[in-house]
């Protein structure tokens, strides 16, 4: 198994920009709860906490795909490290708001500013990747040492975060997100030898989501945000309900420890099957993964069924980005990876607010109910839909904007 990332590896440029990439997007899993923490402590208000938050995903949401458009026809380096600089203007912004105790607007001005131009670090070391190897074995491999890094940022952020703030200052944990962010995204920058050449030629006015099968994986990975956002929520709700409040972190971890193992295992074999078929098969492994979830009747089960759930996560997203690689043309792929992101950040703000709400009404136990209606209709989503996944010849961007759902799929 270690062959194929050793490999993969083995270069000193490509382990460069991995590792920058991992410290650039280490604060993405910290931003959320380090802001929480945050604007909470300056405000003693929950609820505004929550709407500053809500604001920094929905300027992402809507600022990525224009930056994953940009930089495809401009270049990583140049467009990456305004984009940083303007991002950690933004969160140094909020955090001074936060500290000096400025008026409330000043944080939803400041919060906006660093959502749209969160840099999309996640899709920008994937298109890296599609540029070196895609179209051959060796990119599932790649996508997979990503999946991974994802979730040992995942695994380790929250808890830095959380540490920080609580053992030396409530703004700890946010310097600190902020320093990882502004260090590792002007690293990634710099690292031009390994950016994708720029094809500024075409689709310029088009967009990768009028690919047919893109909207079906943009549509999927909605209901995925739904259960990874629920999912946090829920088991902290459980946790509490249970008389372990402190367990919830251990739980939510087991999530990511699923993942993480499964993931670095499917990269790591050649599989068979179309990646369309595959895509389906771990599709259905999800949904059906989370039912447990609702089911659990203490802690210790929940753990392993929380293992479960997590398990089909990572395979499912490695193959999802490698059919969007296949779809989408060359002059369009980090755009069609900041998507992704984009519909993942979508449905993770639509999951957490619905299981924070039956949480609070209702209980920890029964907010699992959104991640399992989440997880089922992505398998709704997918499961008919084989023949728009179906990849073929892929011409520019512009070109595949044009043709008929036929011509695509």
């Amino acid at each position: 198994m270690a062959d194929s990332y050793r490999t993969l590896l083995e270069s000193p440029d490509t382990r460069r920009f991995v590792i920058a990439a991992a410290v650039a997007r280490l604060p993405m899993s910290m931003l959320g709860i380090a802001t929480l923490l945050l604007v909470t402590s300056a405000t003693d208000s929950y609820s505004l906490a929550g709407a500053v938050c809500a604001t920094i995903l929905t300027a992402q949401a809507l600022g990525a795909p224009y930056i994953g458009r940009l930089t495809d026809r401009k270049g990583q380096g140049q467009v990456l490290l305004p984009t940083v600089l303007i991002h950690t203007a933004g969160l140094a912004g909020l955090l001074l708001s936060a500290l000096w105790e400025l008026p409330v607007w000043t944080f939803f001005v400041f919060a906006a500013v660093a959502g749209a131009a969160f840099p999309p670090i996640g899709s920008l070391v994937r298109a890296r990747w599609a540029a070196m190897v895609g179209g051959t074995a060796s990119l599932k491999s790649a996508l997979s040492v990503e999946a991974a890094i994802d979730e040992m940022i995942y695994i380790i952020g929250p808890a830095l975060t959380t540490v920080l703030s609580a053992s030396i200052h409530s703004a700890a944990g946010f310097a600190t997100g902020m320093v990882f962010t502004l260090l590792g995204g002007l690293a990634f920058a710099a690292q031009r030898r390994t950016q994708p050449p720029v094809d500024s030629s075409g689709g310029r006015g088009a967009s990768a989501v009028r690919i047919p099968g893109v909207r079906v994986i943009l549509l999927f990975c909605v209901t995925l945000g739904v259960v990874l956002g629920s999912v946090e929520v829920s088991m902290v709700g459980f946790a509490e309900e249970q008389g372990r409040l402190i367990l919830a972190g251990p739980l939510v971890a087991a999530f990511s420890v699923g993942s993480l193992v499964t993931g670095l295992y499917y990269g790591s074999r050649q599989l068979p099957g179309s990646p369309v078929r595959r895509f389906q098969i771990a599709v259905l492994c999800l949904g059906v993964g989370t039912i447990p979830l609702l089911l659990a009747p203490n802690l210790a089960v929940m753990a392993l069924s929380s293992f479960i759930a997590g398990a089909a996560v990572a395979p499912t997203l490695i193959v999802a980005y490698e059919i969007v690689q296949l779809l989408v043309p060359a002059d369009g792929i980090t755009a069609g990876f900041a998507w992704v992101q984009t519909a993942l950040g979508v449905g993770l703000a639509i999951g957490a607010g619905s299981a924070g709400q039956i949480v609070e009404f209702v209980g920890g136990r029964p907010a699992f109910a959104a991640t399992v209606v989440a997880g089922l209709l992505g398998v709704a989503i997918v499961l008919p839909t084989g023949r728009i996944l179906r990849v073929g010849p892929t011409p520019s961007l512009a070109t595949a904007a044009a043709q008929e759902p036929s011509e695509v799929g």
